[in-house]
């Protein structure tokens, strides 16, 4: 299973936020690895359960566009979508993010200890653990 982490800063896009069929909720945000001036990648990120409806719930209104957001990710992979970015599109899903500090949200919550994280070999297996 692929993994990555790093640094990823959010599109112009809103975050979704959703319920599943079963109640779960899923959150999926649009955000974007800077490479370098010219080269940008886009990623959609899925995070479903407690802990997402909790950061969800605290830092919601902070996930404006270029905010940074530390990730963790598993479950990556491609999708080409030539129309709108000209490459692929990354997708994944969420293990762990937390904001990372700006000076305009300095009261915002940084701590990664603060959403447990989801272990993903569990959620393949349909067991998720948070």
């Amino acid at each position: 299973m692929m993994r990555a982490s790093g640094t990823l800063f959010m599109g112009d896009t809103k975050p979704l936020a959703t319920l599943a069929a079963d109640g779960t909720f899923a959150l999926t945000l649009l955000a974007f690895d800077r490479i370098s001036v010219n080269h940008v990648e886009p990623w959609r990120i899925t995070w479903t359960g407690a802990d997402a409806q909790a950061f969800w719930q605290d830092q919601g209104a902070l996930l404006q566009p270029n905010q940074p957001l530390h990730v963790d990710l598993c479950r990556v992979r491609s999708f080409v979508n030539g129309e709108r970015y000209g490459g692929a599109e990354f997708m994944a899903e969420v293990v762990l993010a937390y904001l990372a500090p700006l000076a305009s949200h300095a009261n915002a919550k940084t701590n990664p200890a603060l959403y447990a994280k989801t272990d993903c070999s569990a959620r393949a297996a349909g067991v998720v653990s948070y």
